[in-house]
């Protein structure tokens, strides 16, 4: 055997388990957690899991959409850094909304125009002003900070709404609303962005551009809809979130922007192309609500669980980049 063929079936080997990664770190994790901790494997913390699951993994799917549309590239590539924050906008404007004697419906109508805005601006500052989707984006999420301190005066502000407690605690065949709802909007995703037409010109912008635009699709349309799609989905997220936390506050959108960026690109390694996709960010989601899960019910420390988040993010960016190239030079 030459070693020209030893090197091959070597990186054919490594290959294979790079494409594999993501599965086999969910399954040692949840090894892992089983083994330190009795209740882990409990149905009634798997249940937990899902449920702390649901809001991240709504969003996240609005991250990934963001990613397909936008593309790879570390600084052009798709981005949205503003996420976790529009979510958290939500949370605040329809919670003081309701503390300020409005009904559920019209404070969350509210902050769903809210999301939206937030959605359009992005899209015209990043299709339009063609400002760089890292840059556009973080500036927004500044500004929507500022505006949450100033919206909750930076303060707890609690609700007792029946509609929200009876989507907190209400099941349907033993499952929570939140988990159900969660299933259902990452369906819908699903099959926009993998079944339809749009879904495939979302990853043909994402993959080259100018081929999309010598094929005839409209590409700042189709770029200008991730991050709409991305807006809608922080603003249900956010209904689920203060659903459970029964109001607002402050640094929600600190605490979950990690966790969405997380997902979002985890959600590349769980595919073969390695490019982000809506079924890789529900497993994401729920393999980070899992870490959370996991981490509390051991005792780990907080920081441990920022610095091991942080980690996962390096690793998932640099097996996705491996990959990609992979398939550059088999091309």
């Amino acid at each position: 055997m030459t070693q020209a063929t030893t090197t091959s079936k070597s990186f054919i080997n490594i290959h294979h388990l790079l494409r594999y990664s993501g599965y086999a770190a969910f399954f040692i994790v949840a090894v892992y957690f089983s083994l330190r901790s009795p209740a882990f494997l409990t149905p009634e913390n798997l249940i937990n899991i899902l449920v702390q699951s649901s809001a991240l993994g709504i969003v996240a799917c609005g991250m990934a959409s963001v990613l397909i549309g936008g593309g790879n590239h570390v600084i052009r590539g798709g981005n949205e850094l503003s996420l976790a924050h529009n979510l958290a906008l939500n949370v605040a404007v329809t919670a003081v909304l309701i503390n300020n004697g409005y009904s559920f419906l019209t404070a969350y109508g509210v902050a769903v125009l809210c999301s939206i805005c937030i959605g359009i601006l992005n899209a015209f500052a990043i299709v339009k002003l063609k400002i760089i989707p890292l840059l556009g984006t973080l500036s927004m999420m500044y500004l929507l900070q500022g505006v949450i301190m100033l919206v909750t005066n930076n303060t707890v502000v609690s609700v007792a709404d029946p509609t929200l407690i009876s989507l907190a605690n209400t099941r349907f065949l033993g499952v929570p609303i939140p988990v159900w709802i969660f299933a259902i909007v990452g369906f819908i995703l699903y099959v926009l962005h993998h079944k339809t037409v749009f879904g495939n010109w979302m990853y043909a912008v994402g993959g080259n551009p100018q081929a999309a635009r010598t094929a005839g699709v409209n590409i700042n349309i189709v770029l200008a809809m991730t991050y709409m799609i991305a807006a809608i989905t922080a603003a249900i997220a956010s209904l689920l979130v203060i659903a459970r936390l029964s109001g607002s506050s402050p640094g929600i959108g600190d605490i979950m922007l990690l966790d969405i960026i997380l997902a979002g690109l985890m959600s590349a390694i769980f595919t073969r192309l390695s490019i982000p996709n809506i079924p890789g960010a529900i497993i994401s989601a729920v393999f980070v609500g899992m870490l959370s899960n996991g981490f509390t019910l051991i005792n780990v420390p907080t920081y441990w669980v920022y610095a091991i988040k942080g980690g996962l993010i390096l690793v998932a960016v640099s097996i996705t980049t491996i990959q990609q190239r992979r398939m550059i030079r088999n091309a």
